[in-house]
């Protein structure tokens, strides 16, 4: 299967589920390619390449929530030979409830678990910040501050400037989206969090386990907000361990 909005990330052997991460804002598929040395090869692990970012750079990016789960579920539909794990990271993770939520609303298989990373829960996001509108200087300063994006992109002025329109265009997906309260999914979920993480508060991770009626799995990685690329082979173990998990149950 080849589509310009997923990536597969590495090989497989007799692949038995299949894993989608939807990146953090102005993300890519290159920030999961270095997981995938860490997963078993029956995990087919694939990356969603979103508009306006590497190969789809020139394309106009998506704004609005809405717009983007639909045309999302239209493209997993493309992806059901294997069961399915959401992984969203950071501002993904919002963007994975909301899809999740529309596939169990339109009658389509739920995934076998959801993966919340370095985020908080989708009920206590701050989506009144207005991050995506923010002046220059102060835009910087809060991707800096929260270390949502690589300081050597910020340093780099013309750097920046290829990213920059992705990432407010990510931030505006979420922040423009308020979250609706709804009965909890009957999908495990597994919340990851860096233990020194000060963007993101503990009684804000644990707020996961209200989306959930079946089991809720907290890790707690060392590291702070860039935990995710510090610690790649606990984070692979135990995103394993957890599917190995659903696919018995399954």
């Amino acid at each position: 299967m080849t589509s310009p909005w997923m990536a597969r990330l590495g090989p497989v052997a007799d692949p038995r589920v299949r894993v989608v991460c939807l990146p953090q804002a102005g993300g890519g598929t290159a920030t999961f390619r270095p997981l995938s040395g860490e997963l078993p090869r029956d995990i087919d692990l694939y990356a969603l390449r979103l508009p306006g970012r590497e190969t789809r750079r020139r394309e106009a990016p998506i704004r609005r929530m809405d717009d983007l789960v639909d045309t999302l579920l239209l493209e997993l539909d493309r992806y059901k030979d294997l069961p399915l794990a959401l992984f969203g990271y950071c501002s993904g993770a919002y963007l994975m409830i909301e899809l999740a939520r529309a596939m169990v609303r339109t009658g389509r298989p739920a995934p076998v678990r959801l993966f919340a990373c370095g985020a908080c829960g989708p009920a206590t996001a701050d989506r009144g910040r207005g991050v995506h509108a923010m002046p220059d200087a102060e835009f910087k300063d809060y991707l800096r501050q929260f270390n949502v994006t690589p300081p050597a992109i910020l340093g780099d002025p013309a750097l920046f400037g290829m990213f920059e329109t992705a990432i407010r265009a990510d931030f505006e997906v979420f922040e423009t989206a308020p979250f609706a309260p709804g009965p909890p999914l009957d999908v495990p979920i597994t919340a990851i969090a860096g233990r020194d993480d000060g963007s993101v508060l503990f009684e804000e991770v644990l707020e996961w386990r209200e989306h959930t009626s079946r089991a809720f799995t907290l890790r707690v990685l060392p590291g702070g907000h860039d935990f995710f690329t510090a610690n790649l082979r606990a984070l692979g173990a135990a995103m394993a361990s957890d599917l190995k998990c659903d696919l018995k149950e399954g």
